[in-house]
């Protein structure tokens, strides 16, 4: 066999190969990119984009190319003072099938984009970043297909406007940090999975005291509209509102799980229905002249709950001032406070027809907390009984059943007011239990009599605790101990009583006897069963002072029940304080009985 050495490689040519492979990696990166280019975006100007989109073609693809604004590109533009306007129209007639795919239109607020007198078979824009102000006018729709805009992020306003109106219009996943307005009928318009988050800075210069609105269809008509879990942030602009429904007519209207600012229904008009659910308005919902169909108007109320309700008020300068009646200078206005009035009346109505009484509850507790509010600034400006009395009674119900809507409250509160008498009634003597001072000095000095003394424990309890003792002895050896001579059921009534009775009347000498504590006098017992015996009468005390409480308790418990409920004694079987507590609580059960059942009786008959 050959010697294994012989296979081993030769060290000087080991070291060039290594040098070799080195300056390849080095080499690769180095200049890898330029060996190897990515798929990098291509710029093109603003004018390139322009002859693409005229290409004499019915399918027209713009991708992964980035679009900037250069000096050449402004003969191709309206020159404007401040910006110099693209419009791009097609470059023959005919249905055009237009494709963006990531690309990023960062052409600046210099130059805003407009496609003109488009007519779209179909127009997709996907994973597009736009910088300037992008607007689609007087545009058409042939086919089915919808003009898609998805992931997208849109830094400027986008704007759609024209006398012809869109077919569809779908938005998913976009981001948008300035306003889209449709200034054009959007036939079906859906939008999902979006966010509107306000930018500060291109939000700034444009407000100028007025009021904008993030996604807008001011006046125009649509078949249906459809907004879906999509956020409006407003990033604390007082003056940037969320949706804008002012003046449009919709004959379906759908919005589910939608987080916003501001909602402007005023003047709305919806044709055949309207749901929403899982809707979150931090502010204002403006509701003057909300027109809505009454059999297919699907609003819990927990959308619109809260006091957000409004009516919105144009100042000349553009900025909505919402009026909800909360401010002394608001309750003065009696035109704007019955408008306010009326469409929360006309939202109570719609759910009783439609047998909401949750919702028709809860909008009914906001109008009477209204109503509660100016009749409160009412006296404060001009003091009258009448509005006085009315005032506090609205008080009143508010806390007691949530103005005659809530009879679980009502049974609640009438249980806290039983209660508080209870506990009056048992700090007084009751004639129920005969439980007074006497009593408690009576147990007390048979008591300290066993422990001072040393005779047995019946001895000094003999007929003192217990006056009915013989009959007791006499009904359990003739009926309880009877045998088969009684009936069962009979004997068992019987051992209840008997057990009763000596928990009532012998329940201290029980205890004693039980623990025969102490068989000799205190005077005579030894250090340690001084204090042996003086745990055990601890024990016995706390024992006895459970036990009064809990038969104090009942007792009083039954007559303030007897009491709030006006059953009657015939004569009132109590005398001093507890008499006259007897009095005022049957007069406020009877009333608040009364009120209970004006709002049970309220709740049942809106279920018939």
């Amino acid at each position: 066999m050959k010697n294994d050495a012989q296979y081993l490689p030769d060290k000087n040519r080991i070291s060039p190969r290594i040098f070799l492979l080195l300056g390849v990696v080095l080499i690769l990166t180095l200049f890898g990119n330029n060996l190897f280019p990515q798929n990098e975006k291509e710029t093109i100007s603003v004018s390139e984009l322009i002859r693409r989109m005229q290409a004499d073609s019915k399918t027209i693809e713009i991708s992964n190319v980035t679009v900037e604004f250069r000096n050449a590109d402004k003969k191709f533009a309206k020159n404007k003072i401040f910006s110099w306007i693209f419009t791009i129209k097609p470059g023959s007639s005919g249905p055009k099938k237009v494709y963006f795919y990531d690309c990023n239109f960062n052409t600046g607020k210099k130059a805003p984009l407009i496609f003109e007198g488009w007519n779209f078979k179909k127009m997709n824009m996907t994973g597009c970043t736009l910088q300037a102000n992008l607007s689609f006018k007087d545009c058409k729709q042939t086919g089915r297909y919808p003009m898609l805009f998805e992931n997208n992020t849109f830094h400027d306003n986008l704007q759609f406007e024209g006398k012809d109106s869109l077919a569809s219009i779908q938005f998913l996943n976009c981001r948008f940090e300035k306003q889209l307005l449709m200034e054009t009928n959007p036939g079906e318009f859906e939008m999902d999975n979006c966010v509107f988050d306000a930018d500060t800075v291109k939000f700034g210069g444009s407000i100028d005291g007025k009021t904008l609105f993030q996604l807008s269809f001011n006046g125009q008509k649509a078949d249906e509209i459809n907004i879906s879990n999509t956020i409006f942030r407003n990033n604390g602009l007082k003056n940037v509102y969320s949706v804008d429904f002012d003046g449009a007519e919709v004959d379906k209207i759908t919005m589910l799980n939608d987080q916003m600012v501001a909602l402007d229904f005023t003047e709305l008009v919806v044709g055949k229905a309207i749901l929403i659910d899982s809707l979150s308005v931090s502010k204002y919902i403006g509701v003057q002249n909300l027109d809505f169909p009454e059999s297919n108007t699907n609003i819990p109320w927990y959308n619109f709950g809260g006091e957000k309700l409004a009516i919105f008020q144009l100042a000349e300068s553009g900025q909505i001032i919402p009026y909800q009646a909360k401010t002394k200078k608001q309750l003065m206005n009696t035109l704007l406070y019955n408008d306010l009035l009326s469409a929360y009346n006309k939202l109570n109505a719609i759910y009783h027809s439609r047998g909401d009484i949750t919702s028709a509850n809860r909008s009914y507790v906001e109008i009477k907390t209204i109503e509660t509010r100016r009749q409160k600034y009412l006296l404060e400006d001009h003091w009258d009984l009448n509005v006085f009395i009315n005032y506090k009674l609205n008080v009143f119900l508010s806390f007691f059943s949530d103005y005659a809507t809530n009879p679980g409250k009502s049974l609640i509160q009438s249980l806290w007011i039983l209660l508080i008498f209870t506990l009056l009634y048992a700090l007084t003597y009751s004639g129920w239990d005969g439980m007074n001072y006497a009593y408690y000095l009576h147990q007390y000095r048979l008591f300290a009599k066993y422990v001072k003394k040393d005779k047995d424990v019946d001895k000094i309890y003999k007929h003192a605790s217990n006056p009915h003792r013989a009959l007791m002895k006499q009904v359990r050896k003739k009926y309880i101990k009877a045998g088969k001579k009684v009936p069962k059921t009979l004997r068992l009534f019987g051992k209840a009583l008997h057990f009763l009775g000596r928990f009532r009347f012998e329940m201290m000498p029980d205890l004693i006897r039980l623990f025969n504590f102490q068989p000799k006098a205190w005077s005579l017992l030894t250090v340690f069963e001084k204090i042996y015996s003086g745990i055990l009468i601890a024990l016995i005390i706390i024992s006895f002072v459970i036990y009064i409480l809990v038969v104090k308790f009942i007792n009083s418990f039954i007559l303030s029940l007897n009491s709030f409920v006006v059953i009657g004694f015939g004569t009132l079987p109590e005398k001093g304080l507890a008499m006259y507590l007897s009095i005022i609580e049957g007069i406020i059960g009877w009333f608040l009985l009364m009120i209970f059942t004006i709002t049970l009786l309220s709740q049942v008959l809106q279920n018939v």
